[in-house]
């Protein structure tokens, strides 16, 4: 189960039945399965114990998620298949006590998608395959990043990748989420570098196929929004959003997320593209045709989405590829946008780092808002131009 999930909770028994409990009020449901759990494995088992079907039950509230080969599945209410889940239900409790079951039955996933205006992007991006017609569409994830159809592009991964590892700073033994992960290369290469490394997509898709292709000595990876990340608070070290963070609707919500799960100083990196991403081509042609948000992002962009967060003032970072004729040359925009060794913008972000200081309140007027957004769009044309 992924790391932080359950703080207090041990490692999983081998077997079915119940593991481990974690410390929950004295509720019916807790007492039941404490009393049916079993002895969790020793801890030098490492990763030799898995859950391939299962369900993560709270015995506080009563609320369970399905596990599916290998996979958590944790979600927010309005974004689960109800009628999925409970056929996976009834086959991970399939021989359980009847009283168990019933205790576990009495939650049913139901939710208003009214509070979560970005609630169709996402289910977008859940149903992807559902909407591919192309047998070969998803052939790249079971080699990712190595792409022999596109070798440039493979190489490009490759070296996007060396540039952010550096960035985040985390080392043996440090947990890592890699949000947004994908097929999970990413959270592999992390993982086999000896980092506790946590993929979350909210497509199953992806992570299914990043299975088949890891195998069985692989991080942990979970089904989950972004927006709510499915972990406990304080567990992370360093967060990772290599070019995803751009499809995510609610931004704020997210970052929000990513504070509440870090630890202090912890550091966030986005790799992600710039905000002319939206115009172009290939980017309105994926919004059509999946339904997918395809949004780049500008430093304006990123410090609005860290309002109200215990975030420092947003850097961009620059990687530039500079002849030694051109040494001391101005550094300035144009110069970084014509000598920038990646397409992508690097953004950082550190918890509790010192805040950009306020604007007066005379400058933070509806006149500045809109000068600075006319700036921004001028910004971009001027970027695609």
């Amino acid at each position: 189960m992924p790391a932080g999930l359950f703080p207090d909770g041990g490692r999983v028994a081998p077997g079915p039945g119940v593991g481990p409990v974690p410390s929950w009020p004295a509720t019916p449901l807790a007492t039941l399965l404490s009393s049916l759990a079993m002895t969790g494995a020793a801890p030098e088992r490492g990763r030799e114990v898995e859950i391939v079907t299962g369900l993560l039950a709270c015995g506080g509230c009563g609320r369970w998620y399905p596990i599916d080969g290998g996979i958590p599945e944790l979600l927010p209410d309005h974004l689960r298949d109800a009628a999925r889940e409970r056929a996976l239900f009834d086959a991970a409790l399939a021989g359980s006590p009847a009283d168990l079951r019933d205790a576990l039955a009495a939650f049913t996933p139901s939710g208003d998608a009214s509070s979560d205006p970005g609630a169709h992007y996402k289910q977008a991006e859940i149903s992807i395959k559902n909407k591919i017609d192309d047998p070969v569409f998803f052939g790249p994830g079971y080699s990712s990043p190595f792409n022999p159809w596109n070798s440039d592009f493979t190489v490009y991964l490759i070296a996007l990748f060396g540039a952010v590892a550096p960035m985040l700073g985390v080392t043996r033994g440090q947990t890592l989420i890699d949000s947004g992960c994908g097929y999970a290369w990413s959270t592999e290469w992390f993982f086999r570098s000896g980092i506790n490394a946590i993929g979350v997509d909210i497509c199953r898709t992806y992570l299914e196929i990043g299975v088949s292709r890891i195998g069985a000595f692989r991080p942990h990876l979970v089904v989950g929004d972004v927006e709510n990340l499915p972990l406990a608070a304080a567990q992370a070290d360093a967060i990772l959003a290599y070019e995803s963070f751009h499809h995510i609707p609610d931004r704020r919500r997210a970052l929000g997320s990513y504070d509440r799960v870090l630890r202090d100083n912890g550091t966030v990196i986005l790799a992600e593209p710039g905000g002319a991403h939206e115009d172009a081509k290939v980017s309105v042609d994926a919004m059509e045709k999946f339904g997918i948000l395809e949004k780049g992002m500008e430093l304006d962009d990123v410090a609005g989405y860290a309002e109200g967060t215990t975030f420092g003032a947003p850097e961009q970072l620059f990687l530039l590829r500079v002849a030694k004729t051109e040494l001391g040359a101005t550094l300035n925009e144009a110069f970084f946008a014509h000598h920038s060794a990646y397409h992508s913008n690097f953004f950082k972000l550190i918890k509790g780092a010192p805040k950009r200081p306020r604007r007066t309140p005379q400058a933070v007027t509806g006149l500045t808002r809109l000068v600075d957004g006319v700036k921004r769009r001028v910004r971009r044309r001027l970027n695609r131009l």
